[in-house]
């Protein structure tokens, strides 16, 4: 029985061709946008989180108690080569790098800037958060005698200074006094992360070390983990063995990108119902339709012995048959879509200053998730079954004879 009602459901659909077709344009091409825009908007939200955890928080961060509230060299993490040896057998964490950092200013000859001086070690920070591959002029290099700096793009900008300009920076030391070193410029980054970008000046471990008079020490440390599920576990562990530092996610520094996460979730909701309202109306007025016309033919099937039950049934098929038919159309042109944007990105650079102003990269990827094509399925299915409920109502009050009569 199932059979023959599914081939009845179908040879009506092939009568009115034209009409179902354009049903299952209609769905396809609306969940080939829902696909793309879920996939895009993401995309930028994941490269902004991503862009702040490999250029500062890491996925966690460690800091001496009080010191992102004041920030100064009183506050530095001493037990620096404990939680080295922690994080290094802990199979869980990727890399980590450490890093001192202080307030200060940078001066070239006409212009001068409060700035964020960070030392560190170049090579260790390649392998944590690929620095190198932020960089838009210069080399990624301190020079052989350490004494270059890398600074923020935007840094840059305001400064309005060169590869191979000389740049004072200035800084108050561990005994509270100034202390000032001659650099140049080596190489300027663009993380997108306006903070960075703004206001960071790269230096050597060592050479920042000789500048603050901090023999020991860190102000931070910066973990990024295999997988971002053990956030929690590594974190309770590092708040166990070191009680006394602060051990932040990324989330809790950047809380306005953890929001964004959110909000996208929000707005693929917003697109589901969408999609549902399209691939509703669609199927509804098709059915509604379909079922108007055929009264005579379904009160001659009811007359001769048919059960609603069957005329219900090969209602629901067709109705299926199209939602169904829109959903794959739509997924494969969705999927095809965003694996390509996956793999070369969108080029938006005609809006790249805009961009910039939110921390965005011009180039956006797409991002693919199984969670897209599930939820875009439940809203096609929903729809299909909803908008078929009317049309039924208004069939299973027709009289059958009266309805023989009428045609």
């Amino acid at each position: 029985m199932f059979r023959t009602i599914c081939r009845i459901a179908w040879a009506s659909l092939v009568r009115r061709s034209s009409r179902s077709v354009l049903v299952v344009v209609m769905i396809s091409m609306s969940l080939w946008g829902l696909l793309f825009m879920e996939g895009i908007y993401d995309g930028m939200t994941e490269q902004m989180i991503s862009n702040a955890i490999r250029s500062d928080s890491g996925q966690l961060s460690l800091f001496a108690a009080g010191f992102r509230e004041d920030p100064g060299l009183n506050r530095l993490i001493l037990q620096d080569g404990q939680i080295t040896d922690c994080l290094a057998g802990d199979r869980r964490v990727k890399s980590f790098v450490r890093r001192l950092r202080q307030d200060g200013l940078a001066a070239t000859a006409h212009y001068s800037r409060n700035v964020m001086i960070y030392g560190l070690d170049l090579a260790t920070e390649q392998r944590h958060g690929r620095l190198d591959t932020y960089l838009t002029q210069g080399e990624y290099s301190f020079g052989a005698k350490k004494r270059g700096a890398i600074i923020g793009a935007r840094l840059a900008e305001k400064l309005k200074v060169k590869i191979g300009r000389k740049l004072i920076v200035s800084a108050q030391n561990s005994e509270h006094e100034v202390s000032a070193v001659a650099l140049t410029i080596t190489g300027i980054v663009r993380t997108n992360n306006m903070a960075l970008d703004e206001s960071a000046v790269f230096i050597d471990m060592g050479k920042a070390r000789e500048l603050f008079m901090t023999p020991e020490g860190v102000t931070q440390v910066s973990v990024i983990l295999q997988a971002e599920k053990d956030i929690p576990g590594v974190q309770n562990t590092l708040r166990r063995d070191f009680p006394t530092l602060e051990i932040l996610s990324w989330d809790e520094l950047y809380p306005a990108l953890m929001q964004s996460r959110v909000l996208m979730k929000g707005f693929n909701l917003v697109m589901s119902l969408l999609i549902f309202g399209v691939a509703g109306l669609g199927i509804f007025g098709v059915m509604l339709v379909s079922v108007l016309e055929r009264l005579r033919e379904f009160g001659i099937m009811l007359a001769i012995g048919t059960s609603f039950d069957q005329v219900r049934g090969i209602i629901f098929t067709e109705s299926f048959i199209l939602g169904f038919s829109g959903f794959v159309g739509g997924s494969l042109l969705g999927g095809a879509t965003l694996l390509y944007f996956y793999r070369h990105g969108l080029d938006l650079t005609i809006f790249g200053e805009g961009l910039e102003e939110f921390g965005m990269d011009v180039i956006t990827y797409a991002v693919i998730r199984a969670q897209y094509f599930t939820t875009a399925f439940a809203a096609v299915m929903l729809a299909t079954f909803v908008s078929v409920l009317f049309p039924l109502r208004l069939l299973k009050k027709a009289n059958p004879i009266e309805a023989i009569n009428k045609a």
